[in-house]
Order: C-alpha cells, then structure tokens, then sequence
C-alpha cells in the first residue's frame, strides 16, 4: 500500500463481512460510549456525614456528564438533590480556565458541573467549585453563600469550616466565609514561578494533587513554591483553532531539569514565610506533605533516582526538620495512593505515624514511634496493603484495601498493633470507599465478579445498612470473562469470546494490552470490559494478561522491567498469549492483532515491528516511541537517567526497530496531548516515512483523554474496520 494512505482524523473505510447479527451491529460501542461503560448515573464521591444520618455524593444522568450534588438520608431512606450547577450559574454556560483545565487532565477528570465537594468537620457546610467561582452551601437552611472573585483553581476548606485557601493567577489566598474577604498571602507569582500550585510532575506522576495545606487549627497554611525557570518550555498549538496562540507548556523531559521546589509556612492572615529547610539539591521531589490532627507537619522527599527518600518532622516557627525517617530501594521507591488517607500517617492522639514499606518484598504498612522508631508491622506477611481507608483509635484499629487475592481489591479492619485482618467486604472484584469522621460508617463502592456494581452503606463490620440509588442504565448484557492463570511464571489472564461463540470455528485474536508499571489490566470485575467485549462480539477472541512490571504482586515481579521498558513485558505478553492459545484453541495465533494506549501504545508499536512472527497488526494508542521525550519522574523511575543507562535507552525506544516493521501499524494520537505529546508520534512517522515503511494514521481533536462520547465510539469503530482488514472474519 502506498506511502499516501496515511490520512489526517481517517482511516481508509474498509469492508466488513459481519458473521453474525451480533457483529453487524454497530450500536455496542455507541451505547458503551454514551454511558462510561454504564457507569453514568452512579454516586460519585461518596461520603458519609459525620453524625452518621447521611451521605453526600456527586451524579450525574444515565447518559449526560454534568454531575449534581445530593443527600441520602438513611433513616428514611429518602434521596434530595441539594444543589445543581444551573441553579448556581444562573443559566450561564460553565467556562475552565486552561490551570483548571490542565488539573482535570492530571486527574483524568472528564466529567462536567461539580466535580468534588469538601464537606466541613461537622458536616454544616460544603464547599463547591463551578467554572472558576466557589459557593459554601449550608445544609441546614440551603443557603448558598458566593464567595468572592473569579478564577479560582484547587479551593480549600480549612479544618475549622470559616475559610477557604484558593489560587488564582498562581498566587495563594484565603477567603473569610462569614466576612466575605479575599486576603492574598502570596505574591510575586508569574511565568515561572507557582506559589499554592504542585508542579506538573506531583500531579500528573506522584498523585499529589495539593500545592498546600492548612495547619489542623486553621491558623497558618504550608505551601509549595515551584520556580519553573529551569524547566524546558513547549508550546502546544491546537490545530483546530490556529487564530488561537499556542499555549506555552513547562515540560520536564528525562534527563532535564526539574522545577525547583520549595516549602513554606504563613499565617493564614497574611506575614511572612518561614521556609522550611532540607536538602533539595540532593532530594528535588517533595513527594507528600503532611499536617496532620496529632502530628507535626512533616514531609516525604525523595532523591532524584527515586531510590532514597527521608519523611522529616518541620518546625513551622523555625523552620528546621528532624529525620524522622529513611528508605532506600536499590530499583525505586513507590508512593502509596493519596486517597482515602495519606500515607505516612500521623494518628491522631500524637503516639506516632503509619508508614508503608516494601522492605518484606511486598507492600507493608507498618507503626512507628514519634520519634521515627519502628513499633510493628501492622499488616501480616503475604497481605498486599493497597491504601488506607480510615483509622480509629479508640477501637486501635486500621481499615485498609489490599488482600491476598491478585484479582480483586478487598477492605479489612486490623489492628494497629497487627494481626489477623479481619473481612469488611472482601467478596471478589474491585471494593473501596470512604468512611465518615466517627468511624462507623462506609461508602463503599463495589464492582465485583458477579457483575454488580454502586455504592452503599456499610457498617464498620460490613453490614449492609443501605444502597445510594443509581441512575445508571441497566447494561443489555455483562461481559463474561473467562480467568486463567498461565506459563511457567504464573501470568494472570483473561480472554472475552463472542457471545454468539462458536467452539467448532477459529477465531482472530484480538490483545489488549497496557503492559507498563502503572497498571494492572485484569481485575474480578466483568463490567470494565464492555468495550473489549464490543470487540469479541465483531468476531474476535480479546485476550488480556498482566507481566512482570505490573503492580499487585510482589516487589520483585513489579521491579523486574528497571533499566528497560520492552524487552521483559514484550517477552511475557507473548508467552501468556501463546499459553492462552493451548488453554483456549479457538484462537488463531496466525492472526493476531494487538492494541493498547499509552504505554499500551508504545507496547503495541514495540510489539508489532519486534514480533511479526506474533503479531499480524498493531495500533498504536498515544504511544510512548522515545523515553527521552518523557517526563522525568515517571521514566527515570523504571529506566534510570538517561546518561546513566545510554544502552537501556536505546534499546526501549522504537525508533531504534522502525526498519524492521513489515505488519500493518494505525497510529492513533490527539494533536494536543499534554502528556505523551503528539512530537511522540510526528518523530515515529518521520522515522518510517525515511525507512520507506507504510503505515496508517488517525489524529483525534484533544488531549490524552477523548472526552467526546461519540469521537471515541466513532474511533474505535476504526480500529475495528482497520483489524477486519488485515486480520479478517472467523473461519
């Protein structure tokens, strides 16, 4: 095929012969598309207040995208709509800053109107944000209260419920509730200076989302200063819009220079900043940050290679620290989830903190003294601690989410001084949740094995008290993914068929993949696989497996991929598929297709020029092609610096292979990705246009997500015509 195919927002239209009614039917993917896989309409957010009566939570419509805010009263069972975005703009349409904007893209937030709320310690006030503008709602009376000025971006509320922290212009401000006064603490801020604001890295790669954080008695607030002047500028144009200048970008490339980040302290009325001291020339990353009821602020900073890191104790008048703690990892070091609670933890009544640990070879949480000193490990040998969901003194118990159970995510209480966990809600498949300020309550939001999925009320045994009505649509039908255990190493698999299947046919195969260290992609959880199984149903087994390098087992398996991002994951996708192929022999292993996003992309352009001998086509979502065009913090984690590991690198870029290809590539890319940018996929094209090798290329408005519902059902539609073509029907 000619070089020319390659198209701008197309793919060539291709013929399908449909094998059934089930593969004639193009609506599947719409409908997934329409309703988030189904998701749409279910509470979001939830949270039980504290004297126990309620929850609050965000939803939205079975098929719409603007969330509202509502109440669940449990003795009456009865759900009100407290307050919507319509009502609080007056009719006018919603308007995003680009700061916003871009804190939504980090958090993969792509939902419309409230899209969280913070609720005060006692539960009387909450605190929403809408285009910009902040609103305290009162929950006895429905009063809402503007506050004043535009544009804010990551509003808080302090602890004591009479103000809010809030940026504007990258500068930090408190706003008097009951006064209705802004004061501005910081100034100075401008191009390349942030004040309040957590650099790109902390939020798109640490899930550190803050850039500040009151003091437990709402008198004085920390706060990161980032100065992005070393950082390396790009501007990303939208092409759709080329009346528009391009927005200018601080983009810190593996290798390069990194913003330069400081902590201070200030009264919340105002004064001077006392700067907190460490070493942040030989440990750059302020990973966590902590000021916590019981507890000093304190601080998580970690070296450049992300192998050594120190948790300090800060004395706000002063501005001194004591180390508290310190942990080395000969690979890397990881960071637990930030929510529900953050860990390291400090316990409320000041006896010390919780901090997890990879030391035992599997992730730990453990109890130490104030002064740093190691109590206890609080979860047992073999229990692979996830997050910290609630911790309740007086009971001297922790809840968290982890198990033994590779495919599932369960919730256990245990004591802080350790031993048998004791089940919450362990049925199989994905559980979390978020417990109330007394402890005894818990959303907990489930998607289990047996296809069920919401939100309910728990009680801390795990009783159930109540489910949060859902406006979800009911699906037509639940994917039923077949769960195997394969190859020599164990790898955890699963494969979707057509559900018109037919075991006298062969049938292409389809493999969905991520493949990198920051995904595990099989879950006891059938109703994350509507896509996939639109997929099976045109006439494909899906298949799907987790490699070394992928979270959720052992520290080893995990750590297995450091120093070279392709070569282990390549080798153990393509033995989990071949074993797949022996358990399941309706699968053609002489027509194999695969895809994947992201790293997924980048694993699927390795994976279709490196193993033709496996792979008869590939596409390439948002892929990754060379790691030196990535962000420092995520790819010198796994691969090292760059003039460390020359050899390492070399080998996991893609253009290193490009004259090889000799399967069907489709490219498949948003011009304005602000995280693997679109140079990613210009430098691959350029590379196979000179090696004189076809390909085919389809460029998508937007940015790493595709937010648009029908842009996204319309685009996997092409990827579909574009496997019906080179891998066919099944025989």
């Amino acid at each position: 095929m000619s070089l020319q195919r390659n198209v701008l927002f197309a793919v060539t239209a291709m013929a399908i012969t449909a094998s059934s009614a089930l593969a004639a039917d193009t609506r599947c993917f719409d409908e997934v598309a329409a309703t988030r896989g189904y998701t749409l309409g279910t509470p979001v957010g939830a949270v039980p207040t504290p004297d126990g009566k309620s929850a609050l939570y965000l939803r939205s419509g079975p098929r719409d995208t603007v969330q509202r805010l509502f109440e669940f009263d449990i003795a009456t069972a009865k759900e009100r709509e407290l307050i919507t975005p319509e009502v609080l703009l007056g009719g006018q349409q919603e308007h995003l800053s680009a700061e916003e904007k871009a804190r939504r893209e980090r958090a993969r937030v792509s939902v419309r109107g409230f899209t969280a709320f913070s609720l005060s310690r006692d539960g009387g006030r909450v605190l929403l944000s809408l285009g910009g503008r902040l609103f305290v709602f009162a929950r006895t009376d429905g009063k809402v209260t503007p506050l004043p000025g535009e544009g804010w971006i990551a509003p808080q509320l302090s602890p004591d419920g009479t103000k809010v922290g809030a940026l504007r212009d990258d500068d930090l401000h408190v706003i008097d509730i009951a006064a209705g006064t802004d004061t501005q603490l910081t100034h100075g801020a401008g191009e390349t200076l942030q004040h309040g604001e957590a650099e790109f890295v902390a939020q798109e790669e640490m899930d550190r989302r803050d850039g500040f954080w009151w003091s437990p008695d709402s008198q004085f607030i920390a706060y990161e200063e980032a100065d992005l002047s070393p950082v390396e500028t790009d501007y990303i144009g939208d092409p759709l819009a080329p009346a528009q200048k391009p927005v200018e970008f601080r983009y810190p490339r593996a290798g390069t220079a990194n913003a330069i980040v400081r902590l201070g302290v200030m009264s919340a009325t105002g004064g001077p900043t006392v700067w907190v001291s460490w070493d942040n020339k030989a440990y750059p990353y302020l990973a966590r940050v902590e000021w916590m009821k019981g507890g000093p602020l304190s601080l998580l900073v970690q070296n450049r290679e992300q192998t050594d890191e120190k948790y300090f104790a800060a004395d706000p008048k002063a501005g001194t620290t004591r180390l508290l703690w310190e942990e080395r990892d000969s690979a890397w070091l990881d960071l637990v989830a930030a929510l529900p609670k953050e860990v390291p933890y400090w316990l409320p009544d000041g006896s010390g903190f919780l901090w997890m640990t990879e030391r035992g070879g599997q992730t730990r949480l453990e109890r130490h003294a104030t002064d740093g000193k190691l109590l206890n490990a609080i979860t047992p040998a073999g229990f692979r601690f996830e997050a910290l969901l609630d911790v309740d003194m007086q009971r001297g118990e922790a809840v968290v989410q982890g198990g033994t159970d590779r495919l599932s995510t369960q919730i256990y209480r245990v004591s802080l001084k350790g031993g048998a966990p004791v089940p919450v809600a362990v049925a199989r498949g994905l559980n979390t949740g978020q417990f109330g300020e007394q402890h005894a309550l818990l959303a907990h939001s489930y998607n289990l094995l047996d296809g069920s999925h919401g939100v309910d009320l728990l009680s801390r045994d795990g009783k159930k008290i109540a489910e949060l009505p859902s406006m979800a649509e009911k699906p037509p039908f639940v994917p039923a993914p077949e769960y195997f255990t394969v190859g020599k190493l164990g790898f955890d698999a699963m494969v979707l068929r057509p559900r018109d299947f037919g075991p006298k046919r062969k049938y292409p195969v389809i493999l969905s993949v991520y493949a990198g260290p920051a995904a595990k992609l099989v879950w006891a959880a059938p109703r994350n696989y509507f896509a996939n199984q639109c997929m099976a149903d045109r006439g494909y087994i899906v298949a799907t497996s987790d490699n070394r390098g992928t979270p959720g087992r052992d520290s080893a398996w995990f750590r297995a991929v450091k120093g070279n991002a392709i070569d282990i994951p390549l080798q153990d996708q393509v033995d989990a598929l071949q074993a797949l192929g022996v358990r399941v022999p309706q699968m053609d292993m002489a027509r194999v297709g695969v895809f994947g996003w992201s790293f997924g992309g980048y694993f699927s352009a390795m994976a279709t020029i490196r193993r033709p001998d496996v792979f008869a086509a590939g596409i390439a979502g948002a892929p990754v092609v060379d790691w030196q065009d990535y962000d420092t913090y995520y790819t010198e984690r796994y691969m090292g610096l760059p003039d460390a590991n020359a050899d390492g690198y070399r080998k996991s870029n893609v253009l290193t292979y490009v004259d090889q290809l000799n399967r069907p590539l489709l490219i498949v890319h948003g011009v304005t990705d602000d995280n693997v940018h679109f140079e990613h996929t210009m430098k691959l094209t350029l590379a196979l246009l000179r090696a004189g090798k076809p390909y085919d290329l389809l460029l998508l408005p937007g940015t790493h997500m595709l937010a648009d519902d029908l842009l996204r059902a319309r685009e996997t539609e092409r990827q579909m015509d574009f496997f019906a073509a080179h891998l066919g029907s099944p025989r």
